[in-house]
């Protein structure tokens, strides 16, 4: 029997039992849309969360922090292990995959910036100006150069200021060549106030992120450090006591796994974007599967029913069976119908299942959106309401294919059934 003769069989055969067919093929919908609608919810939740992931930083960075600043109040930490200097970072240029290591030191004085009549804020953080051109900063206007008296600013640090006269934000200032001014304060141990004024040139303006380096302000190392030791009132010594945290740049994402693994060996706490994201990619593919499998019981139900529809129609078909094997049909080419005809039942049950699900999926969505827009009206706050469901575009193929399977492996033992008939005793069959 050739495909073609065997399609025409099955096509025949379905058609004579249509009411059957589409009852038993609503289950097999209802189980497959329950599988996209599922899987679509935990999938628009990754997605969610990748999104938000986006404000850590680049994939190919890696934040390296000294076992001195975790180590828990009072709890010891001898010798030189885990102390984030010079040496260390030295040793971080060395491994395979690394591009650039800059420390990156906050400015923790409390500080206010002035531009005209303008006020603002943001982070100040100091990094190697000798690694700008390695650490991949892109620059939407001017310059990724740090020099004296130089800063970076992030895309959306002109947002931060405001004019205090009449304590609101207007239209965002234009920083790229402007002189900004820092102006830092401290308390002596007196409790006197004393205040310094840094003039800071604008070279660079980011391009915008996503992350926390869009409000972020980046100053040379050398001038973070010494304005540290001002607002502390010693001098800071970072070949004695070390950096607070550093900044580890390699070539490309995958590379990011082995850096880490040495890096802790040397005694150093690590985190990055990519080690997170492996470790939702993990924890959301567990939560598809466990959603999909919930869908896939709704499919299982639809087997028993499939077996069940195939095996009333060996009953009604029995003389056929015998008639069939009598002018010379193999047991292979009995089996060959029924499992077509119970894969058949599945395949437009998982058609419309697909196309169930999608349109489920969609009015989900719809309904989600509305109700978190509604809910930030009421709030006050305005954020752009992001899509809860996404359907992968292999979900559907996925969906369909093994709804098709299931309709198979439901037609194994009733296809066996009718194969073994004997062609007499069927042909006798009233």
């Amino acid at each position: 029997m050739n495909a073609r003769d065997l399609l025409r069989l099955v096509i025949s055969n379905l058609s004579r039992m249509k009411g059957r067919v589409v009852m038993t093929a609503i289950g097999v919908v209802i189980g497959t849309a329950a599988v996209v609608v599922l899987i679509s919810l935990a999938s628009g939740l990754q997605q969610s969360a990748l999104r938000d992931l986006s404000s850590i930083g680049p994939l190919t960075d890696i934040r390296v922090y000294p076992l001195r600043a975790l180590a828990p109040f009072g709890a010891p930490v001898t010798g030189r292990e885990g102390v984030l200097d010079e040496r260390a970072l030295a040793e971080f240029r060395k491994l395979p995959g690394v591009v650039a290591v800059t420390p990156k030191e906050p400015l923790f004085a409390s500080f206010m910036l002035r531009y005209g009549r303008l006020m603002g804020g943001g982070q100040i953080v100091g990094v190697d100006p000798g690694q700008m051109d390695r650490l991949g900063f892109s620059v939407s206007d001017g310059a990724a150069r740090l020099g004296s008296g130089q800063v970076i600013v992030g895309a959306r640090v002109a947002e931060i200021f405001f004019d205090p006269r009449v304590h609101r934000a207007g239209q965002p200032p234009d920083l790229l060549g402007q002189t900004l001014q820092l102006v830092l304060t401290r308390f002596t141990e007196d409790g006197q106030q004393g205040e310094r004024t840094v003039r800071l040139r604008v070279t660079g303006v980011l391009e915008k992120g996503g992350s926390e380096d869009d409000y972020t302000i980046f100053m040379s190392l050398p001038e973070v450090l010494e304005l540290n030791g001002w607002y502390t009132g010693r001098r800071v010594n970072p070949a004695r006591d070390g950096y607070s945290q550093a900044l580890v740049k390699v070539a490309r994402p995958d590379q990011v796994a082995a850096v880490e693994r040495e890096i802790q060996r040397r005694g150093f706490y690590v985190y990055s974007a990519y080690s997170i994201l492996r470790q939702l990619n993990s924890f959301f593919l567990v939560i598809q599967g466990v959603l999909g499998g919930i869908g896939a019981i709704a499919l299982l139900v639809a087997a028993f029913g499939i077996a069940n529809t195939m095996l009333m129609s060996i009953y009604e078909r029995t003389r056929e069976i015998g008639l069939m094997k009598a002018i010379g049909a193999t047991n292979r080419d009995v089996m060959s119908v029924f499992l077509a005809e119970s894969g058949s039942i599945g395949l437009l049950g998982g058609l419309g299942g697909v196309l169930v699900g999608i349109v489920l999926s969609l009015l989900i969505n719809v309904i989600a959106r509305t109700y978190l827009t509604a809910q930030q009206a009421q709030s006050g706050v305005v954020v752009e309401a992001t899509s809860v469901v996404h359907i992968p575009l292999w979900l559907p193929f996925f969906a369909a294919l093994f709804a098709t399977g299931v309709g198979v492996l439901s037609g194994v033992y009733p296809a066996t059934r009718a194969a073994s008939l004997d062609p007499i005793a069927a042909l006798r069959h009233e």
